[in-house]
């Protein structure tokens, strides 16, 4: 029995479903927002977290009203100027591109109305009357047209089109260019030391150390030497990654041991976790307290051990250069673009510290172009394997499709339209962005897998594949595999008919008219790229209420039992992911552009997609997401060069189809629009692409030159030493509720004192037990669980924090710094210098550490560590000079003066080590300093204790030394009790009046090795620079 599919139904089943869809989809998105603006400002740390990490410069306008609707009118009205300040050039090109496409398809939308009212108009009088078809709004397509005169409309609209894209893009490209120069000129670029630093790859091991690069640089690339301002080749860092990523695994394994355990602050359980080693069946019980604190222990010296044998490994292919001016680097770089040889290094304009995948720097350009090669086979494997699955199930979910496939479904479908409808609006594009979910993921793998050396390139790479990749399946794929399934279904309905010979087959297919059919299916199925725009509209509505994020960490905090840690990392701000936003925005304006003339009613979804997109993402840049690498917009040369690709593959399928259409005059017509586009290509990267690319000093720019070098003047292998080298070691942390109850998990002391970590102050609980061995845990509070220091920092500095993606290990926060100058076995790793205890910019203001905090010179206050009645104190951070350590034992030592207070070793003492001083600096971003390995390791530079005393830094003239107070005669052998005493350098006193911010910064102090002389008891020789 022969199928013939009801079109009656089938024109019924598809209205209602589109009407179902955009009822359900305006619905459900008004819904939302309302629930949204409900939720809003209830839910700071959700909606929000910006507000609460970002400093007063980055901070988004406050929303004072709490109406439902009233964060709307702060988000549309904050101006361009505002934005570039808060939210950063990246994050306002994207704006830009979506204000772009949103003006662009208003105006393709007006004037598209013409081309729909044509052609209803040329179907009426080609037809007499309207034809039957199963989807109505084919009539407002070109489907129907069948006079070849017609088509003229469609040429003529398809040139105005093109036109007012060209001008678009010609003006988007101009205005970046100018906004990228500012970004060059902006004080933030130039006093950063990447923007002075080149990148050198490849480099042979016979120019493998410092000399030899600086060499390399003078004689093979032409620079004198007065520019080149530092040198540094990389070593090997061995098994550094992996050891600090079992400790970071250990750290959180033990969090969550803990915090099941003590779960109740007021009982402890007599049973004590335990967990088998070497499987679940079989293997060792241990008790998993001691054996993860154990591991702790015992991969913490196994690292420092590491780390002090730094000095001793190989070099390798990779070093940067600095120059004394960021002009002569760009120069350099400039110059040499391009030039990638097999045996030549390879010169590169130096990334953000935090934005280099370190492993990937080692790869040669040979290696690099072969896995290139491999990568890219895997990608269009991944293109032709991905088709099947999505191919088939996003046809087969048009109910006619269905029917074609499974006949027996047809009296299911046709009996309730409003279900068939509702499965065919929503089945194809839902089941189209579930598989797509985990593709950016996959991509990443591969690029990362291609050798690319930076995350900000990477995320450019994983853009391009995302949008060929969309490309091919979703618009090529689809539509081939829509035809072939309507030919199935011809096939199917002859074989139903008992016409089962090949002749009888062939026939079938041979009418079919393959090429016509694709053309027909093209335009058939606008339906479901109109329902697919729709649906995501109601998705970017999801995006701005947060829901999974609100489900989850509901989820996390009342049904997971979080660790404090983990607690803390849900306020963080999550990072926005551009190549995936991108990618999404990108797409629909080829499906939009595609549609554009052969069936316009697609214009006006796309128009108001971009319009409440704009909306939405306004929002999201500006309290909630923040851009992880900010790199001045350099994705706009790759979304121009895809919507360039747009355009071409828009016209050329315009040419197609008039030709399919019999309009072969018309489709000659169309013939120079590629070639106009690729005009309008070349011309914008011959105007603008050096501009936005390198930096070239004018007249008229800022005279920043004269100061560049003293802000930035840490040394290179500060900032670009792998992070692996000094990254801190996270602490096992706590709620402070149950505290009291560690010593007997422990069954040893318990000593608290504060600690000072970029000028917040941390609890700490020394366990001590039993031949004086120690543990050492944070204790945080409910205040301290509201807001994540790591987030802070890096909205603070961008590209200087180290984050856990960064080397396979989260780093909580800490710095790059050079090799010399990592922590030593005896230092505790979670203590730093308060830089700025008394006008700390880098503490929001209402954070209950921050100095600026009213409450926070309150004698109650427990956060005050400068109260002697705080009992919560410890009055041992800077002990008395005539307390001599017994028994200096690793990594904590007691102080003779307290019977019970277990002093802890700062991580980051004043005091640098004596092999180099040359780094010292106040920026967040610099390095902490730290303490030798043993107290002896000062050769008595420094008085004896169990606190060994700030050294002063040494300054360059000797006028400016004095001038500030540290006179050679003040650290002569006979002054340095008195001078070193606990009352002179208490910590309000070394705080507030000797290192302060502003006496004790990168701008003032210059260190080299020569301005210190510990090689005797008088402390400093007068021969050495005092």
């Amino acid at each position: 029995m022969s199928y013939v599919p009801p079109e009656e139904r089938e024109t019924k089943i598809t209205i209602t479903g589109m009407y179902s869809q955009l009822a359900v989809n305006t619905a459900i998105g008004v819904g939302t927002l309302i629930v949204f603006g409900f939720l809003r400002p209830r839910n700071g740390i959700v909606y929000a977290p910006k507000q609460k990490y970002s400093s007063e410069k980055k901070q988004p306008p406050k929303i004072e009203n709490q109406g439902i609707f009233s964060w709307i009118k702060p988000v549309i009205s904050a101006p361009e100027e505002l934005l570039i300040e808060k939210i950063g050039l990246d994050a306002v090109m994207f704006l830009r591109f979506i204000r772009m496409c949103r003006n662009m398809f208003l105006w393709l939308f007006l004037l598209g109305l013409a081309i729909a009212g044509a052609n209803l108009y040329g179907t009426r009088q080609d037809r007499k009357q309207f034809p039957k078809t199963d989807n109505p709004l084919q009539y407002l397509s070109i489907s129907f047209l069948r006079n070849s005169r017609w088509f003229w409309i469609h040429v003529a609209f398809t040139w105005i089109f093109s036109l007012i894209i060209f001008r678009f893009l010609y003006k988007q490209y101009k205005e970046y260019s100018a906004l990228k120069k500012q970004y060059f000129r902006s004080e933030e670029y130039q006093s950063s030391l990447h923007s002075r630093t080149i990148l050198i790859t490849g480099v042979p091991s016979n120019m493998q150390s410092d000399e030899g690069l600086q060499k390399y640089v003078i004689g093979n690339l032409k620079v004198n030497q007065q520019q080149v301002s530092q040198v540094h080749i990389s070593r090997k860092v061995g098994r550094l990654p992996e050891l600090i990523e079992e400790h970071e695994k250990a750290v959180r394994e033990l969090e969550s041991v803990l915090v099941k355990y003590l779960k109740d602050p007021n009982h402890i359980s007599s049973k004590r976790p335990k967990h088998s080693l070497g499987g679940r069946c079989g293997g060792e019980k241990v008790d998993s307290i001691d054996y993860y604190t154990s591991r702790i222990q015992s991969l913490e010296e196994e690292i420092y051990s590491e780390r002090e044998r730094i000095k001793e490994r190989k070099a390798i292919n990779y070093g940067f250069v600095s120059f004394t001016n960021i002009a002569d680097a760009h120069s350099v770089a400039k110059k040499f673009e391009g030039k990638v040889t097999l045996n030549e290094p390879q010169i590169l304009l130096a990334p953000w510290p935090k934005d280099i995948i370190w492993n990937n720097l080692t790869v040669t350009n040979a290696v690099k172009g072969t896995k290139r090669l491999i990568g890219y086979a895997f990608f269009l494997l991944l293109c032709f394997f991905w088709l099947f699955p999505i191919g088939f199930l996003t046809t087969a979910a048009q109910i006619q499709n269905i029917v074609k496939i499974a006949p027996f479904t047809g009296d299911i479908f046709y009996a309730n339209d409003f279900l068939a409808g509702f499965i065919e609006s929503w089945m194809g594009p839902m089941i189209m962005g579930a598989f797509f979910i985990v593709l950016p993921q996959i991509l990443r793998i591969i690029s990362r897998y291609q050798g690319k050396a930076t995350k900000s390139s990477l995320d450019r790479a994983v853009l391009g594949k995302l949008y060929l990749f969309f490309l091919i399946n979703n618009i090529v794929m689809y539509t081939l595999s829509s035809t072939l399934v309507d030919l199935y279904g011809k096939i199917r309905a002859t074989i139903n008919a008992g016409n089962t010979d090949f002749k009888d087959l062939y026939k079938v297919v041979k009418e079919a008219d393959f090429l016509d059919e694709l053309a027909d299916s093209l335009i058939k199925v606008s339906s479901f790229w109109i329902n697919y725009i729709s649906l995501r509209g109601v998705g970017a509505i999801f995006d701005l209420a947060q829901i999974v994020s609100l489900i989850l960490i509901s989820k996390k905090k009342f049904f997971v039992q979080p660790t404090p840690r983990n607690i803390k990392e849900f306020s963080r701000p999550p990072d926005f992911d551009y190549p995936v936003y991108y990618n999404i925005h990108l797409f629909f304006f080829t499906v939009g552009m595609l549609y554009s003339v052969i069936a316009p009613l697609i214009l006006f979804f796309c128009f108001a997609y971009f319009s409440l997109a704009l909306v939405v993402y306004r929002y999201q840049l500006m309290y909630v997401f923040t851009t992880k690498i900010e790199t001045g917009g350099t994705f706009w040369r790759v979304v121009f060069n895809r919507l360039i690709a747009s355009l071409l593959f828009w016209q050329v399928i315009m040419v197609a189809v008039m030709n399919l259409k019999g309009a072969h005059i018309q489709s000659v017509a169309l013939l120079p629009l590629p070639a106009m586009t690729l005009i309008v290509k070349f011309i914008c990267a011959k105007r603008f692409d050096a501009p936005i690319r390198y930096y070239k000093r004018k007249n008229s720019d800022p005279e920043y030159n004269n100061n560049i070098v003293s802000n930035t003047n840490d040394k290179v292998s500060n900032r670009f030493g792998h992070p692996v080298l000094t990254a801190e070691l996270i602490t096992p942390m706590v709620h402070s509720n149950v505290k009291h109850l560690l010593s007997k998990v422990y069954n040893g002391r318990i000593d608290e004192t504060k600690v000072n970590r970029r000028g917040t102050i941390r609890s700490m609980s020394m366990i001590v037990g039993k031949n004086n061995q120690s543990f050492n845990i944070q204790t945080v509070d409910n205040k301290e669980l509201e807001w994540d220091e790591q987030a802070y920092y890096e909205e603070q500095k961008p590209g200087y924090y180290i984050d856990y993606s960064d080397t396979a290990s989260n780093y909580s926060g800490t710095t790059y710094a050079s090799a010399n100058n990592f922590p030593q076995k005896n230092q505790n790793h979670h203590q730093q210098r308060n830089m700025h205890p008394n006008n700390n910019p880098r503490l929001p203001p209402n954070s209950p550490n921050s100095p600026n905090n009213p409450n926070y010179h309150n004698p109650n206050n427990p956060n005050n560590p400068n109260n002697p009645n705080n009992p919560n104190t410890n009055n041992n951070v800077y002990p008395n000079n005539n307390v001599y350590p017994k028994q200096p034992r690793p990594r904590y030592q007691y102080d003779n003066n307290s019977s019970s207070s277990l002093h802890l070793l700062r991580q980051e003492s004043p005091a640098p080590s004596v092999d180099n001083y040359s780094n010292y600096s106040d920026d967040a971003s610099s390095l902490y300093r730290q303490q030798p390995r043993e107290i002896n390791n000062y050769n008595n530079s420094a008085p004896r204790g169990g606190y060994t005393p700030p050294l002063p830094p040494p300054i360059t003239p000797p006028q400016q030394y004095n001038q500030r107070g540290y006179n050679q005669n003040n650290y002569n052998q006979n002054n340095h009790q008195n001078n070193y005493n606990q009352n002179n350098y208490n910590q309000n006193n070394y705080n507030q009046t000797n290192y302060n911010q502003n006496n004790y910064n990168q701008n003032n102090y210059n260190y080299n090795h020569q301005n210190y002389n510990n090689q005797n008891d008088r402390g400093y020789n007068n021969h050495q620079g005092y």
